[in-house]
């Protein structure tokens, strides 16, 4: 069940990723066509900056989901299992507080910051922004949580999104492979 809920959630993170990385796209070619014909706009770079930002952000919680995190572990890896397992736990813990901080600021923020919107855009209000920042941490922090306790119980601490598309282009390769 709880598996099932989580493999949906990515599915629609990822979606909304690959979403805002084609919109990035997109101004980037709107802005490359103004400049050629001089035409001055200004909204292009601003909506991709917060483009960018929301994918950060949103992705996080998948890319810490997937195992697909940034970590220099090369001294982590040539320890005792025990001693890996200990440093999991001390990072998904350390991840959870770091994630529980950034959501109290960012409450305090949106609270001062009431009205703010874009420069060029002014439909947007960047609290909007802000409150996406917020879900993201708070995805952040029940990811580092879970990944605490599969650490502790022994289970493996990675959830792989698209293990059965993978599995199934395996599959079909293989049968490319043998001529069936």
């Amino acid at each position: 069940m709880f598996k099932k809920i989580a493999h949906c959630y990515l599915k629609i993170v990822e979606t909304v990723c690959v979403f805002l990385l084609l919109l990035i796209l997109a101004c980037m070619c709107i802005q490359i066509s103004c400049r050629l014909l001089t035409i001055g706009q200004n909204f292009t770079e601003e909506l991709s900056r917060l483009s960018f930002s929301l994918l950060i952000f949103l992705g996080a919680p998948l890319a810490l989901t997937e195992g697909a995190d940034i970590a220099v572990d090369m001294v982590v890896n040539m320890l005792p299992q025990a001693a890996q397992r200990i440093i999991s736990i001390l990072v998904s813990v350390l991840t959870a507080v770091f994630s529980v901080f950034c959501i109290r600021s960012l409450i305090t923020f949106t609270g001062s910051n009431q009205g703010v919107t874009a420069v060029s855009m002014t439909w947007i209000k960047m609290n909007w922004l802000y409150y996406a920042f917020m879900f993201s941490f708070g995805c952040m922090l029940v990811v580092s949580i879970i990944k605490a306790g599969a650490a502790i119980l022994g289970k493996p601490q990675t959830m792989d999104i698209n293990a059965e598309a993978k599995e199934k282009a395996l599959q079909e390769e293989k049968e490319v492979d043998l001529g069936i």
